[in-house]
C-alpha cells in the first residue's frame, strides 16, 4: 500500500506555479467553479491566519498526454482540490473563473490591512469596498511580479494620512507570506486501485466536496488525448449543460469553436433549438448508460479499469484493451448525445404515455431504459419497432419491479441476454414468464392497494390513461394527462371522512391508490368533499346518465360507487383495483 501513494508538502507558490506551467494539470478545468465568493474569502482568511486548508490529492500518470505539457517528465493530475486551487488562482493571481453558466468572471477579494481584532479583514470586493480608502479592493496586486511596497505605501498613505505604516507593512508582509504556506499533498500512483482510492477519500478529512467515482473516471477520460479522451469528456460535459441551458451554445461557439468542428462537437448543436426535456441526465447518468449499453457493466469502477487497460488484479496493463475501451466509450457517447437517439427515446416515452415529468418514476429507471434503447439501436432495430419495445420495457419494469432488487446485477443480466437472444426475444421471454394471466388477475390488482402515490405500478396505470387520451372523471373535455401535467392534487373517490364514519379509519383503506383519481377544477366545485350519493343529483344536472356511466368506465370505477356504504366499500375498491389492472393489461398489449 505504501508504494501506491506518498504524502508530502508543497508551498502555495509551488502549487500555483506548477498548475500555471501544467506540471500539475487540472483535467476538470473547464467545469464550472462552484464556490461562492464567501468561500474564496474564507479560504484566503485561513491561509492568512496560518490554518490548514486540507489535503490536495494528485494522481501520478506518466502514460498520458496533457494539453500544453511538453514531452518527458512526470505528469501529475489534480483529482481533488480543484475548487481550492482555482480559488487561490482567482484571488491571488487575478485569474477569471467560469461560473455555473460557463461565463467567465473575476472574483476579487478585498483586504483591510489595518483591521483590529474582531474586525473584518477580508471581504468579497464590490463597489462598497472600492469606495472605502482604507480597503484594498483586489489583493491580487500584492502577488504581481512588479509589486513595489514603497509605491503601494505612498499611494495608500495619500488616501489614509493617519495610518500606522509599521502595522501596514506587517499586514502586507503577512498577506504576501501566504504563498509560502505549506499544503499537504497526497500523491497517488497511476496503478492505484479505484477501491483503494475511494477508501482514501473516505478516511481523509477533506475540505470541500470529496471526489466520487464519476469524478474520478471523468478525470481519467479527460487526460487521455491520445484516444480522444479530452473530446469525449467535453462532449459529455457540454451535452449535460446544453440540455439545461440551450443558450450555452453561444458560449461554446465563442470559446470552443475548434471542438464544435470535431465529430463529438457536431453531435451537440441540435440542443440549441430545444426548450425543455423530460430526461435531464447528469454526466454521471451518461457514464452509467454508456457503461451498460456498450460494456455490459454497471459499476463505474469497472470503467476506470477498462480505460486503464487493466487486465488482472495484479495490475497488468494492456494498451490494446485501453484503446478498445476508449473507442467503445466514444461510440457510446456519440450514440447517447445524437439527436436521432435522444429524441427518439423521448418520443417513445411520450407515445407510451410517459410524457409528463410526474410520471417518470426515477432517474435510474430512465437510465436503464435509455441503455436498452441504445442497445436496440446498435442491434439495428427499426425506429418504429424501438418505440414500441421501449414503451413495453418501461411499463414492464414499473409493474413488475424488474429493477427493484439488485438493479446492477439485473441490468448486467439484461445485457447478456439481449446480446445472446436479441432485445425483442428477450422481452418476450420476460412477458411469458412474468406477465401472464395470474399476474394481471391477482398480483397487479394488489399493487394498487398501496398507499404510496409514487408507487411504480400506479405510474404505469396513469400512463395508460394518458396514452389513451382518457377524459378526467366527470369531465366532458379535459383530459387526465393535461390535469395531471398541471400538477393537480389527487381526489379521493370515497372521502376519508365518509370512510371513517363507515368504520374504515386506517390509511390502508382511504389512502390506497385505488381510491384516488384526478379531476378538473370545475368538477371539483361540484363534487367538493361530498360522497357520491350526496353529489349525484348535482352531477346529473351537468351530465346525462350515459355520460356518467361512460366516465366511470373510462376511469375504471364501478357504478356501485353511488351505493357505497359500510357493507360494500371494500368490494368497490377491490373491483376498481381489478379494473385498473385490466386497463394496464389492455394498454400494454396495445403498445
Amino acid at each position: 500500500m505504501a508504494d501506491n501513494y506518498k504524502i508530502t508538502q508543497y508551498t502555495v507558490n509551488n502549487i500555483l506555479g506548477y498548475v500555471e506551467s501544467s506540471q500539475i494539470a487540472i483535467p476538470e478545468i473547464q467545469r464550472p467553479f462552484v464556490w461562492k465568493g464567501k468561500e474564496v474569502r474564507d479560504l484566503i482568511d485561513s491561509l492568512y491566519e496560518g490554518y490548514p486548508i486540507g489535503y490536495l490529492i494528485i494522481w501520478q500518470n506518466s502514460q498520458v498526454r496533457i494539453r500544453g505539457f511538453g514531452k518527458g517528465g512526470t505528469k501529475k493530475i489534480l483529482i481533488d482540490g480543484q475548487q481550492r486551487v482555482t480559488a487561490m488562482m482567482a484571488a491571488l493571481m487575478g485569474r477569471e473563473v467560469l461560473d455555473d453558466q460557463y461565463k467567465s468572471h473575476r472574483i476579487k477579494i478585498a483586504f483591510y490591512p489595518l483591521a483590529e481584532s474582531g474586525e473584518e479583514r477580508f471581504a468579497v470586493s464590490d463597489a462598497f469596498f472600492e469606495s472605502k480608502p482604507e480597503w484594498i479592493p483586489d489583493i491580487s496586486i500584492f502577488f504581481q511580479r512588479d509589486f513595489s511596497f514603497r509605491k503601494f505605501e505612498k499611494e495608500y498613505k495619500e488616501k489614509n494620512p493617519d495610518l500606522d505604516t509599521t502595522k501596514l507593512e506587517e499586514a502586507v508582509d503577512q498577506l504576501r507570506g501566504i504563498t509560502k504556506h505549506q499544503v499537504g499533498i497526497i500523491e497517488l500512483s497511476f496503478l492505484l486501485d479505484i477501491d483503494i482510492v475511494s477508501e482514501i477519500f473516505i478516511r481523509i478529512n477533506l475540505q470541500g466536496k470529496p471526489l466520487n467515482q464519476e469524478d474520478f473516471v471523468m478525470s481519467k477520460i479527460s487526460v487521455n488525448e491520445q484516444y480522444d479522451g479530452d473530446l469525449i469528456r467535453n462532449c459529455i460535459d457540454y451535452f449535460c449543460h446544453l440540455i439545461k441551458e440551450p443558450s450555452f451554445i453561444n458560449i461554446l461557439k465563442e470559446n470552443e469553436a475548434e471542438f464544435l468542428k470535431t465529430e463529438y462537437g457536431q453531435t451537440l448543436p441540435w440542443l440549441a433549438g430545444e426548450k425543455s426535456f423530460l430526461y435531464m441526465p447528469s454526466y454521471a447518468d451518461v457514464l452509467k448508460v454508456v457503461l451498460i449499453a456498450c460494456f455490459g457493466r454497471s459499476k463505474i469502477g469497472d470503467l476506470v479499469h477498462l480505460l486503464s487497460g487493466k487486465v488482472s488484479d495484479k495490475g497488468d496493463i494492456s494498451k490494446k484493451l485501453s484503446k478498445e475501451s476508449f473507442d467503445k466509450l466514444g461510440a457510446g457517447v456519440k450514440a447517447f448525445t445524437s439527436e436521432k437517439n435522444f429524441k427518439g427515446f423521448l418520443t417513445a416515452l411520450e407515445k407510451a404515455g410517459y410524457g409528463c415529468e410526474r410520471l417518470l418514476y426515477s432517474q435510474s429507471i430512465l437510465n436503464y431504459c435509455y441503455a436498452m434503447y441504445l442497445m436496440m439501436d446498435f442491434e439495428g432495430i427499426p425506429e418504429e419497432k424501438k418505440s414500441s419495445l421501449i414503451g413495453r420495457w418501461m411499463t414492464m419494469c414499473l409493474i413488475t419491479g424488474h429493477y427493484q432488487s439488485s438493479p446492477d446485477s439485473v441490468v448486467v443480466r439484461d445485457y447478456k441476454e439481449i446480446k445472446e437472444a436479441g432485445f425483442e426475444s428477450y422481452l418476450k421471454q420476460i412477458e411469458e414468464l412474468r406477465l401472464n394471466e395470474e399476474f394481471f388477475d391477482g398480483v397487479l390488482p394488489e399493487k394498487f392497494s398501496s398507499t404510496n402515490f409514487r408507487t411504480a405500478p400506479y405510474f404505469a396505470y396513469l400512463a395508460a390513461q394518458c396514452a389513451s387520451g382518457t377524459l378526467s372523471l366527470y369531465s366532458k373535455e379535459e383530459k387526465l394527462k393535461d390535469i395531471y401535467r398541471g400538477k393537480a392534487e389527487s381526489y379521493q373517490i370515497l372521502p376519508k371522512a365518509y370512510l371513517e364514519k363507515c368504520g374504515f379509519k386506517t390509511r390502508e383503506v382511504y389512502g390506497q391508490v385505488a381510491n384516488i383519481t384526478y379531476i378538473s377544477k370545475d368538477v371539483k366545485a361540484v363534487l367538493r368533499k361530498k360522497t357520491p350519493q350526496e353529489y349525484k343529483e348535482n352531477l346529473e344536472q351537468l351530465l346525462s346518465s350515459e355520460e356518467i356511466k361512460a366516465s366511470l368506465l373510462a376511469n375504471d370505477i364501478p357504478e356501485s360507487i353511488f351505493e357505497a356504504d359500510a357493507g360494500n366499500v371494500e368490494e368497490i375498491l377491490a373491483a376498481r383495483r381489478k379494473a385498473m389492472a385490466q386497463k394496464v393489461k389492455s394498454y400494454y398489449q396495445s403498445l
